[in-house]
């Protein structure tokens, strides 16, 4: 009768423990925008599994029959009251296929309250490779 006990014992424990790190990993806020009303960003600052401050999220492309290819993003760290912390820049990895998205994920320019991701720059290009 004990062992059972115990196991339930340590499923609480290990329970307690995984929203204990949950907790621990605090979710910021992430404004997006975009120079191409094609495009949008959705995405959420967090910790990855290392403890390391992430951007992540994905790019939308609304476009029908064109691949956003070389997709720039600046990540700006935002204060409380708004004010750029920290900046930087990273590339969407790939292309984002035609009225479909692509995953995103960048290393958090510095801690803060809140982040804004916003697309740069973006090249458009048709089906096919081109060449020949």
């Amino acid at each position: 009768m004990m062992r059972g006990a115990g196991r339930v014992v340590s499923m609480a424990v290990l329970a307690a423990l995984l929203i204990g790190l949950s907790a621990g990993m605090a979710r910021a806020q992430v404004q997006a925008g975009s120079i191409d009303a094609n495009l949008s960003v959705e995405g959420i600052g967090s910790e990855d599994r290392r403890g390391r401050r992430i951007v992540s999220g994905y790019v939308y492309n609304r476009r029908a029959g064109t691949y956003a290819a070389d997709v720039l993003l600046l990540v700006e760290a935002l204060d409380g009251s708004g004010q750029v912390v920290g900046s930087t820049t990273a590339y969407v990895m790939g292309d984002v296929p035609p009225s479909n998205r692509s995953y995103f994920e960048v290393k958090a320019p510095a801690p803060a309250a809140s982040y804004r991701v916003t697309v740069r720059s973006v090249a458009w290009r048709g089906y096919g490779a081109g060449g020949g």
